[in-house]
């Protein structure tokens, strides 16, 4: 079987995804993760290059807002405003990227953020029923983990902005009724270049990488309709060859197995950071509480965990980007600051010079559970004195999944209005009963 063949016998295989059979659970979860993706996209929206990019496009016309009215304009710009389905998939998965919250899984990658904001404005572009949408989420996450699983990208090669659209592309056209595997197939023919050097430089250009796959989602569906033709071959060839080592075609042709969906393996963020660097987080932030100290009382500090842990073990450029990328940078700003949040990884000289006392190894032993868990040991040595704390999984990930109240508490201040989250969290729970989606946004 070629990769042509099992990326087309993945799209037949997800796209007929029966809603009635999914587990209540699994519909919870993907709940979950439209909310947290439209919360983390808010919160990234207040930041100052969105709030700037966003204005420029109003002032341009590519966003109507307040008493505009566009008819042309028919989905919701998460921070404010209305765009076309396009438009405003590629602005709100670019707000989500900003301060590294957004949900995920193992092997490392983001279907959520890629997918979600698509399948949004398309539904809300076609009036589509909540329980469509939730459909449309499931399944495009399920291609995208099929193929996140299958990549094995180079050195270098960063998982956003192609693999992810190709899920994307399968969700809106779902919602849309166009051919699902044409539209994917155009999308395995645009394929971006992404890199982890972006990411370690602090280029927020970088954040865009999830922009271009949630606009491609729907871009590709459009193609489609409009008689374009894509290549499910040339994915094969620019993810197995030139961005990747080699292309694994077993995860792809597999049944849908509704008591083991994808979607039931992802993880939420806590932490304001790459994910790779959250348990060593969370061993930094046990240590500090069994007994603070301060940083000027840390000689050095080890840390031993898995070798996929190399991608982010890099000096931190002076920015705030770039410090959510650096493993030492985040277990130093979790034992200065003892916190994780957006506000936390504000560039410091001297969370920087305590950063330079951290040393990472990799563990044989912990290497072994990779991608299963993805334990972190981090040893604080001190004037006389060794803290020690060994953490196989960070919080929000499973099995240390986040409660319901826990995961409304990073919504809520994701959010930041209190009234505004609720309502917003409880309709998106809801949203199986929800007869159009294009109700669901009060703003």
């Amino acid at each position: 079987m070629t990769v042509a063949d099992a990326l087309g016998r993945a799209c037949d295989t997800v796209s007929v995804l029966d809603l009635d059979r999914v587990p209540p659970e699994s519909i919870e979860k993907a709940l979950r993760i439209i909310a947290d993706c439209l919360a983390v996209s808010v919160a990234g929206h207040r930041t100052e290059p969105m709030s700037a990019l966003v204005a420029a496009d109003m002032s341009g016309g590519l966003v109507s807002g307040g008493a505009e009215r566009n008819p042309f304009h028919r989905s919701t710009v998460w921070g404010g405003g209305r765009a076309p389905a396009h438009h405003a998939a590629f602005l709100n998965a670019t707000a989500g990227s900003f301060l590294e919250l957004d949900e995920g899984m193992r092997p490392t990658g983001h279907p959520g953020m890629q997918l979600v904001p698509a399948a949004i404005a398309a539904a809300e572009e076609g009036h589509a029923s909540g329980a469509e949408l939730v459909r449309a989420v499931i399944a495009g996450y399920e291609l995208s983990a099929r193929l996140f699983r299958a990549v094995r990208l180079r050195p270098g090669a960063h998982p956003h902005g192609h693999v992810g659209a190709l899920g994307a592309a399968l969700a809106v056209s779902v919602l849309r009724g166009t051919d699902a595997r044409a539209a994917t197939a155009i999308a395995s023919t645009l394929p971006l270049a992404s890199t982890w050097q972006a990411c370690y430089d602090g280029a927020t250009a970088r954040n865009a990488y999830m922009g271009h796959a949630a606009a491609l989602g729907v871009r590709s569906s459009d193609l489609a309709r409009a008689g374009f033709t894509g290549s499910f071959a040339s994915f094969g060839f620019s993810l197995g060859e030139l961005l990747g080592t080699s292309l694994d075609e077993t995860p792809l042709v597999g049944e849908l197995r509704y008591e083991e969906l994808a979607i039931d393996a992802g993880y939420f963020k806590v932490h304001s950071a790459c994910a790779l660097t959250h348990t060593a987080i969370d061993a930094a932030l046990d240590i500090l509480e069994s007994e603070p100290f301060t940083p000027d009382a840390v000689v050095k500090v080890r840390i031993d965990t898995v070798s996929a842990v190399h991608k982010v073990d890099v000096h931190e450029a002076p920015n705030d980007l770039s410090c959510r990328f650096s493993i030492a940078y985040a277990v130093a700003t979790a034992l200065a600051t003892g916190a994780s949040g957006p506000e936390a990884f504000r560039y410091r000289p001297d969370i920087a010079a305590l950063a330079r006392r951290v040393a990472v190894h990799v563990d044989p032993q912990l290497d072994e559970r990779w991608p299963v868990s993805s334990p972190a040991r981090v040893r604080v040595e001190l004037d006389g004195r060794v803290l020690e704390s060994l953490v196989e999984n960070p919080v929000g990930h499973p099995p240390r999944v986040l409660s319901a109240e826990e995961h409304f508490a990073k919504f809520a201040t994701a959010i930041s209005d209190p009234d505004r989250a609720q309502d917003a969290w409880t309709r998106i729970m809801e949203l199986p009963r929800l007869a159009d989606v294009d109700t669901l946004l009060g703003w």
